[in-house]
């Protein structure tokens, strides 16, 4: 493609709502990364894994793979995501009363207070990331986003997400 052509394109892909919502999530990740990178913070984390340690707060005694439908990770991902945490010694595994095959996920004194630095700094980071948008923007963005979410699941996948399980 030559440049007049990218030029050209350039207008288009900012009119693509997959692209924006893409890399809006991208810009999301970067500013998470950047905001956990403080000194404040007990263990250095990525955004990845503070999203991790959010969920296991949230939903104390989760299962890894209700974390990954979550977050949108695969299950070798997330499991690989797991180990890393557990020799941060953030979270530590314990049994599942109701299946014997899978295993729960909790919190280490250590892992709540990572979370209780690092929130603050992953709520300062998203609201820079807003700073673009005035307070009506922000809530027909939001309007908008949660009409697109609504129309695509059905009432099972609603109750799931409501316990944070999708």
């Amino acid at each position: 493609m030559t440049d007049d052509e990218k030029d050209e394109f350039f207008p288009y892909i900012l009119d693509n709502i997959g692209f924006l919502l893409g890399k809006t999530d991208q810009l999301k990740d970067r500013l998470l990364d950047q905001y956990l990178a403080s000194p404040e913070m007990i263990e250095e984390l990525t955004a990845t894994q503070a999203k991790v340690l959010f969920q296991i707060k949230k939903f104390e005694n989760y299962r890894p793979s209700d974390i990954g439908k979550m977050l949108n990770v695969d299950k070798s991902s997330i499991t690989r995501m797991i180990d890393r945490l557990e020799k941060k010694g953030l979270i530590k595994r314990l049994p599942d009363p109701d299946d014997r095959r899978s295993f729960l996920l909790d919190l280490t004194e250590k892992g709540r207070l990572t979370v209780e630095h690092g929130m603050p700094l992953a709520m300062n980071a998203l609201d820079e990331l807003e700073q673009a948008l005035t307070v009506e923007e922000k809530q027909q963005l939001r309007h908008c986003l949660r009409k697109i979410v609504m129309s695509s699941i059905d009432d099972v996948c609603l109750q799931q997400l409501k316990r944070g399980t999708k």
